[in-house]
């Protein structure tokens, strides 16, 4: 019995010096502690206040309350604290258990965000959801030679050219014209416009009066944004009427004609229609006033000698008058050839068999 005992004590004994170099080498790894490694926590992106926005920037596409707009607040499970207000003047709006709190230059969602963060001391997890009902705040208007010439709502952001399309577009009397956009930032509420202009200030006093941008219509018309601008509350965008000109007398379509850069005698016969078979273009009157002394003088010219080239083609100014005068050889000719028809159709006629 002490043998094996013996035996088995010294089997152990070997059993450990020839594992033991083996326990020994994982050691360190298997005991080794790992350090975390720490990262930077991260960054959580924040909305920007309602003032801090770039007026006229294309990323800002969405629509800011402003005074006067009627908002329907709709709080989720509390009817009692739904309702629709109004902005008042100062840009603020009053809800029940709240103190009158800062709703223009907000978009409906940051004022939902605020809304629910004030109710979370009186309720758990509040859903709000604020919708512009009305529109009023940010008014622009169309003037001019456009077709439909109104006042406009602003819902979203829009560039000139839409809202000329709004207003039925141009008429044909603004052809080769300018627009101007006259801006009015008192009815911008969220510009940042930096100190307001002392009327003593003899340097700024230009600031007092509106900003005219004046862009060629037809460079609007390509649609690049450069002549294409965002319209801002209070605008105004003018359409002048084009210079035209008058073609009377006997012609296929009388009546005023823009005045278009170059444009000469005979094409503004060519734009009314031309002559009806009782004109004349032999006797062409060209009717121009004098500029600030009310007085006019008349010029005749001979259009033939124009097309023969023996003179050359008379460059007109606004507000000239052409006047297409009545052919008397003509006139007597067609009302012989009138009288001639009906003396034939007078006569008895006769069928030979």
């Amino acid at each position: 019995m002490i043998r094996k005992i013996v035996s088995l004590s010294w089997l152990l004994s070997v059993l450990s010096l020839i594992f033991s170099p083996i326990a020994e080498a994982q050691t360190p790894s298997s005991t080794q502690t790992q350090t975390p490694t720490q990262q930077a926590p991260p960054q959580i992106a924040q909305a920007p206040a309602p003032n801090a926005r770039r007026i006229g920037s294309d990323d800002d596409l969405s629509y800011r309350i402003g005074p006067g707009d009627e908002l329907d607040v709709r709080v989720f499970g509390r009817a009692e604290l739904s309702r629709t207000v109004r902005v008042d003047n100062y840009g603020k709006i009053r809800l029940p258990f709240l103190q009158e709190m800062q709703a223009a230059c907000f978009t409906e969602a940051q004022l939902a965000g605020q809304v629910a963060e004030s109710y979370k001391k009186f309720l758990r997890d509040p859903q709000v959801d604020v919708l512009v009902k009305e529109y009023r705040s940010q008014p622009v208007a169309v003037i001019g030679a456009v077709n439909q010439p109104g006042r406009f709502q602003l819902q979203r952001r829009a560039r000139a050219l839409e809202l000329i399309t709004f207003a039925g577009g141009p008429k044909t009397t603004a052809v080769g014209g300018v627009v101007h956009i006259i801006h009015n930032g008192e009815l911008d509420h969220c510009a940042q416009t930096g100190a307001k202009v002392q009327p003593e200030n003899v340097e700024n006093a230009n600031a007092l009066f509106p900003a005219i941008t004046s862009i060629k219509l037809s460079e609007m018309m390509a649609g690049t944004a450069d002549s294409n601008p965002f319209v801002q509350p209070g605008d105004v965008i003018s359409v002048p009427e084009a210079d035209q000109i008058f073609v009377t007398g006997f012609v296929n379509r009388p009546g005023p004609f823009p005045m278009t850069p170059g444009l000469t005698l005979t094409q503004a016969v060519a734009l009314a229609g031309g002559v009806n078979p009782e004109g004349s273009i032999g006797r062409v009157r060209l009717i121009r006033g004098t500029p600030g002394k009310g007085e006019r003088k008349e010029t005749l010219y001979n259009l033939h000698e124009v097309h023969s080239r023996k003179i050359q083609d008379v460059a007109l100014t606004a507000n000239d008058i052409v006047e297409i005068p009545s052919s008397t050889t003509r006139i007597a000719y067609r009302g012989a050839l009138g009288v001639g028809i009906n003396l034939l159709n007078s006569l008895p006629f006769f069928i030979l068999r």
